[in-house]
């Protein structure tokens, strides 16, 4: 008998187990049960969800990838500035009617990102080309690692496949084989040792294959080696290239000894976890579950707003405040940032900096369980927060170490039992189903107290709190903790439970109590809540909004409306 088994909510086969670079990364938020039904393509959600036509191409990755194949695979023929006109002129798609148009701020993100590329493949030949090293060329076909068994394994298999998604490239003579990763921002210095090792144990013994990543059919052999070229190179080098600036790091440049060795120490142990692993837990791996709708954890929510439809294209949504925050600054920098996930190299603001530096202190300070610390020591001095690790300037680094201080006053842990449970960070998730909406939200600190739960969101700022507007409006992730706390997403009983705001400021210290039993602060913030999702959830183009948000935005230089914008206002 298996010992994996499909779970509820669930159909098909499991005796094909494909893994990636993804599952050789184990994130700590992922959902160990999400990671292992990803590995396994021919299971399939039960009852089985539509196939979707997108109004926007939610991979951003998806332009750049079709638009670097047409201008390295000779088959093409196309020359960069070729492609890049066919890449405005099709909105990306290319003339594949599967894919869906890209939104203007991804395309010209893409074609950035195209020249940065290009530029970090030029610079690492004329390396190799001035160290007497072969050059390399891209290959136009995918690697796969397959492995055969006569009977299903204890896990039910019957199939192996070991796959790695990224830009390949080999020498002339194939003694030289590279795998080129895609990074977002900067180029990544290193990545999980599991990742890396897959991606060289794929990058030096894979073979040629046809067949998509997402195919629920096995990958197959394309063609055999042709004569005298090597059955394997004897090099392997994966490279991690920064699309937002063309930098790149070589990850490793490894004999076949040091490939296998590296697999078996790195790799190995974390995909036969993640291929066996059968426990559940909420979070971001629910968005895209196969599962969901048979998961047993999951809190489910219904009616925990108003609205009566979920998006227009029936696809499953995600729905924290950040995304609201972000929709109601600018649903183009919403769809760029939040969906997309693009990240820009512009420096975060020194308030951003030191908001993120008092965060993690409080998270060490509340982890080592010691009730009585934050309250017995008035928190580091300043030549902390001036130190490497945070690296504050001189007025910054002053005001976190008085904010520091002032929390000493209601730190949530001092005098609580050592019998409750303290969550530190927790992103707590539920699912309405009806809506097709997941929730989430992270609150700084949730602990149970007396049967119930009280949820602590710490923010700071450079002034005190301002009076003119409702708590809930000015901080609706609190809306959004009432709501989830009172529809039962933590459990326990909600008339001992609490929302706690604590606002740290370089000269007081103040707590904000919001009870989540009350109907009128239920109706308040469902409101609250109502009235920021409404306009996001109906949206299907994301259009720019020039405002005040475009000087800060980490959009901008991806968004021409707003460039346009911050331009009218100097001339």
């Amino acid at each position: 008998m298996s010992t994996w088994h499909r779970p509820d909510g669930t159909a098909g086969e499991i005796t094909l187990i494909r893994t990636n670079l993804t599952a050789a990364r184990e994130a700590d938020e992922d959902c160990p049960l999400g990671r292992s039904l990803e590995a396994r393509p021919l299971v399939t959600a039960d009852p089985e969800a539509p196939e979707l036509t997108l109004p926007l191409a939610d991979f951003a990755l998806g332009p750049l990838m079709a638009a670097l194949d047409r201008i390295e695979f000779p088959r093409f023929g196309l020359s960069q500035t070729e492609v890049l006109s066919l890449m405005w002129q099709t909105r990306g798609t290319f003339r594949n009617h599967r894919r869906a148009p890209a939104h203007p701020g991804l395309l010209k993100w893409t074609e950035l990102a195209i020249s940065h590329y290009l530029t970090a493949r030029q610079a690492d030949q004329a390396a190799r080309l001035a160290a007497g090293e072969p050059t390399t060329r891209a290959v136009d076909v995918k690697w796969v690692i397959q492995r055969q068994l006569s009977q299903p394994d204890a896990r039910g298999a019957r199939t192996y496949e070991q796959t790695a998604w990224g830009r390949r490239y080999t020498s002339a003579d194939g003694e030289v084989r590279e795998l080129w990763l895609l990074s977002f921002g900067r180029a990544k210095t290193e990545r999980p040792a599991g990742e890396t090792a897959a991606a060289a144990k794929v990058t030096m013994f894979g073979g040629s294959a046809v067949g998509g990543w997402k195919a629920p059919h096995k990958m197959t052999p394309a063609r055999r080696p042709q004569i005298g070229e090597p059955k394997h190179p004897s090099r392997a080098r994966v490279i991690d290239v920064g699309c937002a600036d063309g930098s790149f790091s070589v990850l490793a440049d490894w004999n076949r000894r040091q490939v296998d060795d590296n697999f078996a120490a790195d790799a190995a142990p974390v995909l036969s976890r993640v291929v066996g692993d059968m426990q559940t837990k909420p979070g971001s791996s629910c968005l895209d579950c196969k599962a969901i709708t048979g998961c047993s954890v999951l809190p489910r929510t219904p009616g925990l707003l108003s609205l009566t439809a979920g998006h227009p294209s029936g696809r499953r949504m995600n729905m924290s405040v950040s995304d609201l925050r972000y929709y109601e600054d600018c649903p183009a920098k919403y769809h760029i940032l939040r969906q997309l996930k693009l990240k820009s190299t512009r420096p975060e603001s020194n308030a951003i900096r030191r908001g993120r530096a008092v965060d993690a202190w409080l998270n060490e300070r509340h982890a080592d369980r010691d009730r009585t610390a934050c309250r017995a020591q008035s928190g580091p001095d300043v030549s902390m927060w001036l130190a490497d690790r945070f690296s504050l300037p001189p007025i910054d680094a002053d005001a976190a170490a008085r904010m520091a201080a002032h929390h000493g006053w209601f730190c949530p842990l001092d005098g609580l039992s050592t019998s409750e449970k303290v969550l530190i960070q927790p992103q707590i998730t539920c699912f309405d189903h009806e809506m097709n909406l997941v929730f989430t939200a992270t609150p700084d600190l949730v602990h149970s107290r007396d049967g119930g739960w009280i949820w602590r969101e710490t923010k700071t700022s450079a002034s005190k709190l301002f009076e003119g507007k409702p708590l809930l409006r000015q901080y609706p992730q609190l809306a959004l903790a009432v709501l989830m706390l009172n529809a039962g997403a933590l459990g326990g009983i909600v008339a001992h439970s609490r929302v706690e705001l604590e606002l740290l400021t370089p000269d007081d210290v103040t707590l904000e109590e919001i009870d989540p039993a009350r109907p009128a602060v239920v109706d308040e913030a469902r409101q609250v809540i109502d009235d920021l999702a409404k306009p996001w959830i109906r949206d299907t183009t994301y259009e720019p909004q020039p405002g005040a948000a475009c000087a800060s935005c980490e959009a901008l230089d991806w968004c021409q409306p707003g460039q346009d914008h911050l331009g009218a206002l100097t001339t």
